[in-house]
């Protein structure tokens, strides 16, 4: 039986390379992403591609994206997406010129924005960022009853369990996605979504 390997790296990995793995195992049909400087210099990537194919891809979409930033008068760009016949793209903008590229098999296109919520806030914390301000969204484990409504959670980044109290549920939101507006035990109260692929999100870093 022949075995599949994944091409060898051409770096060392870094605490980055863990946060953008979480990132690829958050959206389905991304099988290679990369952080990327404002010069289109890979920091670090993640995947099972050849190292150049997504280095030459990250640097070529980070142009994409400054093209369209100067382009538009629309304001700031803070995603690009492009659905190709056998990949797709999508550039995320961060602060500082920084982006994140991820490349997507065919007839994938959509990607949880949540996901790249979390990996932004993930990194920014890892490179010593200052918080962001805006809604944030970070990924957690959550245990449910019976009727699959959330009983507790678990934060990824502590494993800290916390029981919580559903308050009601969340309308207006993505098809079959789920979300509660819950009161965790300290009285904080946040609202937890179920994305389509199951992975939870909470509002807020608790």
């Amino acid at each position: 039986m022949r075995v599949s390997r994944s091409p060898p790296r051409d770096q060392e990995t870094s605490a980055f390379t863990a946060i953008l793995a979480a990132l690829l195992g958050r959206v389905g049909g991304a099988y290679a992403c990369a952080l990327v400087d404002g010069e289109g210099e890979t920091v670090d990537y993640c995947g099972d591609v050849d190292p150049f194919d997504v280095k030459v891809a990250a640097a070529h979409w980070t142009v994409v994206l400054s093209a369209v930033r100067d382009a538009t008068k629309l304001g700031e760009p803070s995603l690009v997406a492009v659905r190709g016949a056998k990949r797709s793209y999508v550039v995320h903008a961060m602060r500082d010129g920084y982006a994140l590229v991820l490349l997507l098999r065919r007839r994938v296109f959509t990607v949880p924005w949540r996901a790249l919520s979390e990996c932004e806030w993930a990194l920014g914390k890892e490179a010593g960022w200052p918080d962001r301000e805006g809604l944030a969204w970070h990924a957690v484990e959550v245990e449910t009853d019976q009727r699959r409504r959330p009983t507790a959670l678990c934060q990824e980044h502590n494993h800290e369990v916390t029981l919580l109290e559903v308050m009601g549920a969340v309308v207006g939101l993505g098809p079959r996605e789920r979300g509660y507006r819950v009161r965790l035990g300290s009285g904080a109260e946040v609202t937890l979504v179920r994305e389509s692929g199951g992975q939870w999100y909470v509002d807020d870093q608790t």
